[in-house]
């Protein structure tokens, strides 16, 4: 018996080719763009997080620059007198105080009359005060409560609080001044008068107001609190109780808080350089592609920052710059603190240390500040700016993979289609194949009989 052998073979479904494989290869040869789009996008993404992060590091420079234009010296309280409490900030100088107190600072009080009970009624009306020198009206509305007025009071928030007591039979509507003291110079009732009561209640002042009165080094000071800040130089008093014999507030210098002081400047400089070096010496390794920051901006960002070594407050004396109190530049663009130098420096002048900062225009303070203000500025920082620009191309960036996306659908559903035909095409011929071969065998059957 002879055979033949068959004149059309397939393989698979019709073709014999994998066409999911084909068309998912293809495909993904038209998506590469989206890909490397959303690479972009994801490495501007990292950028603008970066420049918030300097955003704010810069705004905390600046803050820090702030602070210690008040003082770079620091102090502490090492004695206190009888009548009072005090507290050494930014700015305090070593010296010796002495402090008398003669008064304390206290409130203004008013009572109504007594009443019987706390749902008492009165008429109502408008009663006219002055509360510390200023004119105030309280109104009242008729036929309220004792628990009502006091609300009225209260909600009212002209300068005075009320409550009601008791002394166990009658009740009152207490009255009393929100801030203690009243106008220097001001009459011994300064700080509440009751000039008209329609209301029923009876006003009646029952105590006035007095301020804290104190001498230091014989200098007589008055203050409507209790607290005063202006009399030594950053330093606060509490007055607490009478003190009329004399006795000495001790401040004196503190080195380690000093140090403190100014390392928190070079501490905030340093994070800020390590956010510029990141982009100025990337790790190749570690780095997402177009992640780093603009070069133009970090180099100028960073020219910007050095030149504050550099500035001279003062054209004369021995501390003029941040390098001459112990502030130095490494290597790698960040600073280091000479704690030696700084103590040595404070020790021998701390108003010329402290006026590295402090000195309007050319102290490290305000150039900070304009440095800080012309990247972070909401309206035209170079930062903000830059935010701006980047935040656009990530949208430019999603539009077009938008439209790249729908390019590579209509692709895939063309590929499909076209397959879609050969494999129907090829079924047909495989079809006839399968017909030839059979009439071929038939055939062939026959012819051997």
């Amino acid at each position: 018996m002879s055979t033949t052998s068959p004149v059309f073979q397939s393989g698979g479904l019709a073709s014999g080719l994998d066409t999911n494989s084909i068309v998912d290869k293809l495909v993904a040869l038209e998506s590469a763009p989206i890909t490397t789009n959303t690479a972009k996008q994801a490495a501007l993404t990292v950028q603008i997080s970066s420049i918030g992060d300097l955003t704010s590091k810069l705004k905390s420079l600046a803050a820090t620059a702030t602070t210690l234009s008040s003082g770079v010296a620091a102090s502490t309280i090492s004695a206190v007198p009888a009548g009072i409490s005090a507290v050494a900030g930014t700015g305090a100088i070593a010296g010796r105080y002495s402090i008398t107190v003669g008064s304390l600072a206290t409130t203004s009080k008013a009572r109504s009359a007594a009443f019987n009970s706390p749902n008492d009624t009165v008429a109502g009306g408008d009663i006219t005060l002055h509360v510390q020198g200023v004119a105030t009206t309280l109104t009242i509305t008729p036929n309220s409560d004792l628990g009502s007025v006091v609300k009225q009071i209260n909600a009212a928030a002209k300068g005075v609080s009320a409550a009601v007591v008791s002394d166990g039979t009658k009740f009152y509507v207490s009255l009393s001044n929100r801030a203690t003291g009243k106008p220097i110079g001001s009459a011994i009732d300064g700080g509440l008068t009751v000039d008209g009561d329609p209301s029923g209640l009876g006003l009646a002042v029952t105590q006035n107001a007095t301020n804290a009165k104190l001498t230091v080094d014989n200098l007589p000071i008055e203050s409507q609190t209790n607290d005063v800040s202006t009399a030594i130089p950053g330093v606060t008093i509490t007055a607490t109780g009478l003190s009329s014999t004399a006795g000495d507030l001790v401040i004196s210098a503190d080195a380690g808080k000093g140090t403190a002081n100014l390392q928190s400047f070079v501490d905030s400089y340093n994070s800020i350089m390590g956010v510029l070096q990141k982009s100025l010496r990337p790790d190749p390794t570690a780095t997402v592609d177009g992640s780093n920051l603009d070069g133009s901006l970090v180099i100028s960002l960073e020219q910007r920052m050095h030149s504050l070594l550099s500035t001279q407050v003062a054209a004369t004396g021995a501390y003029r710059t941040l390098s001459d109190i112990g502030v130095k530049l490494q290597n790698d663009g960040t600073l280091t603190l000479d704690g030696n130098l700084l103590n040595k420096a404070l020790a021998n002048d701390p108003s010329s240390v402290d006026a590295i900062f402090s000195t309007a225009s050319t102290g490290i303070a305000d150039k900070v500040s304009a440095l800080s203000t012309s990247f972070t500025d909401p309206l035209d920082g170079q930062l903000v700016q830059r935010t701006t620009s980047l935040t656009k191309n990530i949208k430019d960036l999603q539009a077009a993979n938008v439209r790249l996306q729908t390019y590579v659908d209509n692709y895939k559903l063309q590929l499909q289609k076209q397959f879609a035909t050969m494999e129907s095409l090829i079924s047909g011929y495989n079809s006839i194949g399968s017909f030839l071969n059979t009439t071929a065998a038939a055939q062939a059957a026959s012819g051997s009989k």
